[in-house]
Parts: C-alpha cells; sequence; structure tokens
C-alpha cells in the first residue's frame, strides 16, 4: 500500500514538473492553477489530528494546512503559529428572505422554534399564514425594510405563554380582518418590543395592533405605527411601559387601550407622540385596575380625547407634563362665613377643635364628609402646604389665642407650629394667619385647633379659611 503511494506520488510530481499543470478529474486544468480538481461526488480530504497532535509536527512550514477535529476548524501556520480559520459551530440564527425559509405551514401556521433567532431582510410576505413566535427571537437590521405581511384573518404574529422579543423588525397586516400582534403571557414571562418595531397598513385599513394580555412585563419602546387601531393591554402584568412610541393614524379607537380584563400593577407611559385627527389617546376600560400609573412628557397633537376613563385625579396616577392634560395636584379649600357655632375651650393651654359648618370650594385626592377636616387620598406620600386664616372677637380684655393643625384627631405636640393673637381687648376683631407644611398619606386627616392662653373662655370663631396643597 505504501510503495504504491509513493508511485502515485511520484508520477504526480513528475507530471507537475514536466507540464507545470495537474487535473485531476478534468484533462483541461484552468490556465492558473497548478492543481484543478473537478468532482460532482467528492471532496479533498487533507490530514486530520488534535490539537496535540496539531502542536507536535516540527518546524511547520508557512501555510501548512491540517484539519483541527478538536477544534471542528481548518487551521493554517500563518507568521509563526497555528490559527484557525472557516471555524464552524452551530448556530442559533435563521436568515430570512423568503417564505420558503421558514419551517412548513401546518394549516396556516408557521411554527418557529424556540431556540433560534430570525433574522428577516426585505419584505417578506407570509400570506395566507401567520407566525406562531414560540419563544424564538426575531429581528430585521433595517426597520425601513425589513417587514413580515401578512393577510391572514388573525394576527400576523402570535405567542402563547413564551417570552416575546422582536427588534427592528415591522409588520403589515394586510386585510381588514388582520392585526399585527396577538400574545398572551404568564407571569413569569417578558414581552419585549424594541426600537423599530413599526405597525404599518400598506394595504388599506386593518384592526391594528392588536392584543398583549398577561405577562410580568411588558416593554414597547422607541417604535411607530401607522394604524386604524392601537394596541390593546389585558390580563394580569406586572409592569406595562410604553416610551418614545410615535402614534398615527388612528381613526377607530385609541392609540393605548387598557381591557376590562387589565389588573396591572405599574403602568409608567412617558415621551409618546399621539397625532391624529379626533379619536382618545389612552383610554382605561371600565373594571381595569391598576394600582399605580404615570403619565409623563406625553404630545397629544390633534386628539379629541387625550384620556379616557381616567384622569390627573384618579386614584393612583401621576400626571406630569402631558399637553392638554393638568399636572396632578392633590389640594383643598374649605371655609365657612357668618359661623355661630361656639367653641368651647374645656381649660387654659388645651387645644381643642374649631366648631362651625365648612363649606368646600374645590377638592382633588381630599375630602370633606366631616366639617373642619379635611382628608388625603392618595398612592404617593405628600407634604401638604397648609393655610389658615380665622376670624373671632375677643371675649374679654388681654385675651390670647393660638391655632394649630391637628393630624389625625391626635393633641398636637407642644413642638407643632402655632400662631398666636395677644394682648386683645375686649370686643376687638382680631385675625390670626397660620402657615406650615405637614407630611401625609392616604387616609391622614387635618383639622384646624384653637387654645386660650390665659384662661377658659369660650369663642366664636366668625370666619375661617382651610386650604391644603401639595
Amino acid at each position: 500500500m505504501e510503495k504504491n503511494f509513493l508511485l502515485a506520488l511520484m508520477m504526480l510530481l513528475g507530471s507537475t514538473v514536466c507540464n507545470a499543470q495537474v487535473g485531476i478529474g478534468t484533462e483541461s486544468p484552468h490556465s492558473s492553477s497548478l492543481l484543478d480538481i473537478e468532482s460532482i461526488n467528492k471532496g479533498i480530504l487533507i490530514p486530520r489530528m488534535t490539537t496535540v497532535e496539531r502542536d507536535a509536527i516540527e518546524t511547520p512550514a508557512e501555510g501548512l494546512q491540517i484539519y483541527n477535529i478538536t477544534n471542528n476548524s481548518t487551521d493554517v501556520f500563518s507568521s509563526g503559529s497555528w490559527k484557525s480559520y472557516l471555524f464552524s459551530r452551530e448556530s442559533n440564527i435563521v436568515y430570512v428572505n423568503s417564505l420558503s425559509d421558514l419551517p412548513a405551514p401546518n394549516g396556516s401556521t408557521i411554527t418557529l422554534d424556540e431556540t433560534k433567532m430570525y433574522v428577516f431582510s426585505g419584505f417578506v410576505d407570509i400570506s395566507p399564514n401567520q407566525l406562531l413566535i414560540n419563544g424564538a427571537g426575531l429581528r430585521g437590521t433595517d426597520p425601513q425594510k425589513d417587514i413580515i405581511a401578512s393577510n391572514i384573518s388573525g394576527a400576523v404574529l402570535k405567542s402563547e405563554n413564551k417570552d416575546v422579543y422582536i427588534k427592528e423588525l415591522a409588520v403589515a397586516p394586510t386585510s381588514s380582518s388582520t392585526q399585527a400582534y396577538d400574545f398572551t403571557g404568564e407571569s413569569s414571562n417578558f414581552c419585549n418590543i424594541f426600537s423599530g418595531c413599526s405597525v404599518v397598513e400598506i394595504m388599506g385599513p386593518s384592526l391594528g395592533v392588536g392584543n398583549i394580555s398577561g405577562f410580568k412585563a411588558i416593554t414597547i419602546i422607541q417604535n411607530y405605527w401607522k394604524v386604524t387601531d392601537g394596541v390593546k393591554i389585558g390580563g394580569t402584568v406586572g409592569k406595562f411601559t410604553s416610551d418614545l412610541n410615535n402614534i398615527v393614524g388612528i381613526s377607530a379607537g385609541s392609540g393605548i387601550e387598557f381591557l376590562s380584563n387589565a389588573i396591572i400593577d405599574d403602568v409608567d407611559i412617558s415621551n409618546n407622540y399621539f397625532v391624529y385627527p379626533g379619536q382618545t389617546g389612552i383610554k382605561v376600560n371600565t373594571n381595569a385596575s391598576i394600582d399605580r400609573g404615570r403619565l409623563s412628557t406625553n404630545l397629544f397633537r390633534g386628539v379629541t380625547n387625550p384620556l379616557d376613563g381616567i384622569d390627573s385625579y384618579s386614584f393612583g396616577w401621576s400626571m406630569r407634563q402631558n399637553t392638554n392634560i393638568p399636572d396632578s395636584r392633590a389640594f383643598s379649600y374649605i371655609f365657612f362665613n357668618t359661623n355661630t357655632q361656639t367653641t368651647a375651650i374645656p381649660s387654659q393651654d388645651t387645644f381643642v377643635k374649631i366648631a362651625g359648618t365648612t363649606e368646600v370650594i374645590k377638592q382633588q385626592r381630599f375630602t370633606s364628609t366631616v366639617n373642619n377636616r379635611m382628608t388625603y387620598h392618595g398612592e404617593e406620600l405628600i407634604t401638604a402646604k397648609v393655610f389658615v386664616v380665622i376670624s373671632a372677637i375677643a371675649p374679654k380684655n388681654n385675651s390670647n389665642y393660638s391655632i394649630t393643625i391637628s393630624k389625625n384627631g391626635l393633641t398636637p405636640p407642644a413642638t407643632a407650629p402655632i400662631a398666636s393673637a395677644t394682648g386683645l381687648s375686649n370686643n376687638q376683631s382680631f385675625q390670626i394667619t397660620l402657615n406650615t407644611e405637614i407630611d401625609m398619606e392616604s387616609g391622614d386627616y387635618i383639622e384646624v385647633f384653637i387654645r386660650s392662653n390665659d384662661g377658659s373662655d369660650d369663642i366664636t370663631v366668625n370666619e375661617m379659611q382651610f386650604s391644603a396643597t401639595d
């Protein structure tokens, strides 16, 4: 066997020296080649060895090649060291240029491999099918050109109780019965729709962005929607975030809608653009439950109803710097005039609540179901700025009175801020003004108290103005 190999090698070398070219499988080797091998059913097999065996080769020549079975690579000795080229591992990336690059449909559903990342390039029409994402990742590289389109009756992209990750990949629902998304998740799943995931109508009206229900967190950031209807959020959700999205074209619905079955811990909607005539910006349906909500720096241009179902003063919501929406505040203003109820002073230096029937001018996040009392209702702790003015008539010479604020009906501590009027003459009209601040949480209430500093003479406070604001 070895003799036959050496003989063949000598014949090959002899042919090379004589003819300067060798053809194997061809009688006409290419003029630019020293060795031209042609075959339709065989390949070239170079020496195969482990890394240890490779490293044992003595003084390898520049350009020496072997196949490394340790690393599954082609190794070349170059510039004094071994280098691996054409190294290949099993990749989780699937490049999609057309429907044929995807798994075969089962009915009208194409189920993706959850271990893969599918990278779409160009316009890929999967009609009349939908993609069941099945936990796979989806992305494009140019969100202006990389688009999945379908005219299926239902959702172009569907996910059931799996994580969702989509980036830089647009969706085009191409019929009036098609929506972009239909995603459901459990409390352990995340739904991430990132940067450049446009939803656009290129063949007339559709059902819009679609439905997302459940998930531990739903995050929708830096996307463009030009559709008939926006996204609808339902189910039990830990956190919903919408940030830096440009929503246009809404003509039959809302940009963002929370369905009546939505139970959500936290909602953060910030820096979005709602630009379309008429319709609604953000809708919260009856029976939807949102524990904490924050709207900040959203722009509404042309939208008839920026909000539906909530307002700046809805319990649990904080709204700041949104166009056409007042900032959230907590405030209350109550008063009485021409009061005739006498406040009984039991003893000197004892604070008691001022008697009188108060009326409410205006309140938000406060209530006054008891006279001379304002109760705070809000998720956030506040430091209330409190202002009080009372007017009364001194009952005797050298009268001396002080007022303060009582919190939750407790006797004001000795360190509580007070305001006083002293050295009053009999029947002298006087006023006392108090400005202070009080920390309040939901359910706390405040009242105005008065005391006599020189006896136990009762007093009638004729007028009182009492306000608090955060």
